[in-house]
């Protein structure tokens, strides 16, 4: 199978990119478009949408097209799955990348809004991996790019359901590849650290400290998204955005899982 970009199939496949109004998410599609690719366009509002296809250039920019879809509700995978089959759309390339945050301390945290990530951030991306890749399998060739992030590495406080929801996501992808190897389907899991996006900003930090500090130590949404397609296109297992998360990641990996928590806690309410 060619990497991203290379075209797949009949050339008609499309690269479907949830999360694609904005940040990491809009990165991907103008990458995956400048390289020759056709894009659906998934996100909740659709004029943010047509602002990154109206951005989109490349010689099958013209064929990409929005989708709006708030894949948190219940069932918003499948209906997407079934709407893209319906219109005939060959996804050749799956990148999950919508996901969201909810910051603050677990006990104080409303439950609606944690139930609402959890369904966007592992509910739905497990769906559509387990959709699409299904159709990838029965042609032989297709692949898969999950978005999940350098907090799912370690237990994280104040980010404690988001950090695990990211953890599913990185042991999620290692399952479906290892199931998926020598169908021609290849599965790759992007771990970003501080990335320059609305992120924080979504999910409730308004710390100036912490707002600071997590600009200090962002990459930038293009590089992360660089980043996670040539992973995906050297069929890397998974992959760490940013030489300091990396090193982070080596440093926390040495000591007892229970190290880790206490020592971002102590952090973090310096920041906080």
């Amino acid at each position: 199978m060619n990497g991203p970009g290379k075209g797949n199939d009949n050339g008609k496949g499309y690269a479907l990119v949830t999360g694609a109004s904005g940040g990491i998410g809009a990165e991907f599609a103008l990458q995956l478009a400048a390289s020759g690719r056709a894009l659906i366009l998934v996100g909740r509002k659709r004029e943010r949408l047509e602002r990154t296809l109206g951005a989109l250039r490349g010689p099958r920019a013209a064929e990409s097209l929005v989708m709006p879809a708030d894949l948190s509700e219940q069932g918003a995978a499948s209906r997407l799955h079934a709407e893209c089959a319906a219109r005939g759309l060959i996804v050749e390339t799956l990148v999950n990348n919508a996901g969201s945050g909810v910051f603050g301390a677990a006990v104080d945290s409303d439950p609606e809004a944690v139930e609402a990530m959890l369904r966007l951030n592992v509910q739905a991306l497990a769906s559509l991996s387990a959709l699409f890749g299904r159709d990838m399998k029965a042609r032989g060739a297709g692949e898969i790019l999950n978005v999940g992030s350098f907090a799912g590495l370690q237990a994280t406080p104040y980010f404690a359901a988001y950090a695990a929801s990211k953890a599913f996501v990185l042991d999620y992808s290692l399952a479906l590849r290892a199931e998926l190897a020598g169908t021609g389907v290849k599965v790759t899991c992007l771990l970003p650290g501080y990335v320059r996006t609305a992120f924080d900003a979504n999910a409730g930090v308004g710390s100036p400290a912490y707002l600071k500090f997590s600009e200090a130590n962002s990459l930038d949404a293009a590089t992360v998204a660089r980043i996670g397609l040539g992973a995906l296109a050297r069929r890397k297992a998974w992959t760490i955005a940013g030489a300091r998360n990396r090193f982070a990641a080596a440093l926390f990996s040495l000591l007892p899982r229970s190290i880790p928590p206490r020592i971002m806690r102590a952090a973090l309410e310096r920041l906080i």
